[in-house]
């Protein structure tokens, strides 16, 4: 993959943080994941399907970040059309909710981004006056690794999709959905594959105040 981070490659892939750490990596801030608050690498053995099992990611900067996503957008858009999927088709033509990607704790240390389609971006944009989201809204979250020795690794495509009142109690009527680097369709709620109950039982932390919707970090939020 040409794709790469020259700083981490030029230091020979020496990486003197530990990702990993126990402590919560939000601090407390507002947005924040409740689930970062748990050690999303502290289990071995793991279904290495689910996004908290994924290897440790590196830190590298924001610019970094950015100029590693911007080389591998073409590649990403092409792997998860593949899993043909019309409600996520052009996603990277959404409204994108936050300035530069960003490690997820619990999306295995991913530099993730955030988007959402015109219902979902009427809602998302507001942050935590967001309010319930209308059926029929979609929210994507794409992924990448980036690797001690700077090389970098496409991650999956994250979907929720606000369904009709009645199709999943415990989600808040949302369906996730998880596309692989390869096109393949890991899991989909109420569908084939992965049941995505460990997205749902995470997303249920937030809800009902926010509507099963995790928020993007203040300091990465895009000003509306």
């Amino acid at each position: 993959m040409k794709c790469f981070v020259p700083s981490l490659k030029a230091k020979g892939g020496c990486n003197p943080c530990n990702p990993c750490a126990a402590k919560n990596p939000c601090a407390a801030k507002k947005g924040c994941n409740p689930c970062a608050a748990k050690n999303p690498c502290a289990a071995k053995g793991c279904n290495p399907c689910n996004p908290c099992g994924a290897s440790a990611g590196t830190e590298i900067t924001n610019a970094e970040a950015k100029a590693v996503y911007n080389c591998l957008q073409p590649e990403l858009k092409k792997a998860y059309s593949k899993a043909g999927l019309a409600q996520v088709k052009g996603y990277t033509g959404w409204v994108k909710i936050n300035q530069v990607p960003y490690q997820s704790a619990t999306h295995g240390s991913r530099y993730v981004n955030n988007y959402a389609d015109k219902r979902g971006a009427q809602h998302y944009m507001r942050f935590e006056k967001a309010g319930t989201f209308q059926v029929g809204s979609v929210l994507a979250k794409d992924s990448f690794v980036v690797k001690p020795n700077g090389k970098v690794s496409m991650g999956p495509l994250f979907i929720m999709e606000k369904m009709g009142k009645g199709f999943n109690k415990s989600s808040g009527d949302w369906r996730y959905t998880m596309i692989l680097p390869n096109g393949k369709i890991a899991g989909m709620t109420k569908g084939k594959g992965m049941n995505m109950k460990f997205c749902a039982e995470c997303h249920a932390g937030v809800a009902p105040d926010q509507d099963h919707v995790l928020l993007v970090p203040d300091e990465y939020r895009m000003k509306f």
